[in-house]
């Protein structure tokens, strides 16, 4: 029996896209005939809405959950809810975090990352040339040469008069150890923030009760479309909510165990084009030659 969903949601890293940032001309074809037989299609990412544009390509996405659910956008790139971290733990992170060299950046609401000048000197002198985030070497990395920096006494000062509205903290580093040291830190704000990940090398910070879920929720109280009729595509922690709440859920082979046994359905490795192959098969009834 086929699957009918009324909306489809897509992580993108791992999930939609190959290893190398792309959206496969054959996943984009899945995508269409999807849309045509009236799927609504919305991307569900840990990117910032900027950065979730650039591997797509101008495909004419309904919807977009960005910053794991932290900010929800209409199709036009019209910003509709938000969801922000507390002014007082943002500072209070930033000092936090500055104890050690570590790689972290701020996101807004405007889809700016954002680094601290002294810390981003620190760091260069640190990082190696295969030190990698998102499949890029950072060193190497658009986001990272692209990212607005700002010396920490004017980054504060912007964060406390509400100038930048900060929906996320994204940190990264290779050593687990490290990473478990970034969380100990964060406990001071256990009850306000949530704490993720969109892979095994970075933690991602965001308001408490946040969640790629929850801001799927917008778009089927607009559509009118019953979390039965939801069909979310993931493969990591921050995929966990929606793939739970989803009628339709779908963990990628590549997808941790843990987000396996979470989901009703697993598609094919990313790298081969899984969504895709997916959506012919389950929902289109492409059974191919």
């Amino acid at each position: 029996m086929l699957l009918t969903p009324g909306m489809a949601a897509f992580d993108m890293d791992g999930t939609l896209l190959t290893h190398e940032s792309k959206l496969t001309e054959g996943t984009k074809e899945a995508l269409r005939q999807l849309q045509q037989q009236g799927c609504k299609l919305v991307l569900s990412t840990g990117r910032m809405y900027g950065s979730a544009q650039i591997p797509i390509e101008s495909f004419p996405f309904d919807g977009y959950v960005c910053s794991n659910g932290g900010a929800v956008f209409e199709g036009d790139g019209t910003l509709v809810r938000k969801w922000l971290l507390p002014t007082e733990m943002v500072i209070g992170a930033i000092h936090a975090l500055r104890q050690e060299t570590i790689y972290y950046e701020l996101h807004d609401t405007n889809s700016n990352r954002w680094m601290i000048k002294e810390d981003r000197e620190r760091l260069e002198a640190t990082l190696s040339e295969d030190a990698s985030v998102e499949g890029f070497s950072i060193l190497k990395f658009p986001y990272y040469r692209l990212a607005r920096v700002e010396p920490l006494a004017e980054m504060l000062e912007k964060v406390e008069s509400g100038e930048v509205e900060i929906v996320k903290f994204f940190i990264w580093h290779q050593d687990p150890d490290r990473l478990e040291w970034v969380k100990e830190q964060l406990r001071p704000w256990s009850e306000q923030v949530t704490i993720t990940s969109s892979g095994k090398q970075n933690v991602e910070v965001i308001p408490q009760g946040v969640s790629k879920w929850e801001g799927l929720q917008y778009f089927c109280e607009k559509w009118g479309i019953s979390p039965e009729k939801v069909m979310a595509f993931g493969d990591e922690e921050n995929d966990r909510e929606a793939l739970t709440g989803a009628g339709y859920s779908v963990a990628m082979e590549n997808a941790s165990d843990e987000i396996k046994q979470v989901a009703k359905y697993i598609a094919p490795h990313h790298n081969e084009e899984g969504v895709a192959r997916f959506i012919r098969e389950r929902v289109l009834g492409d059974k191919g030659e």
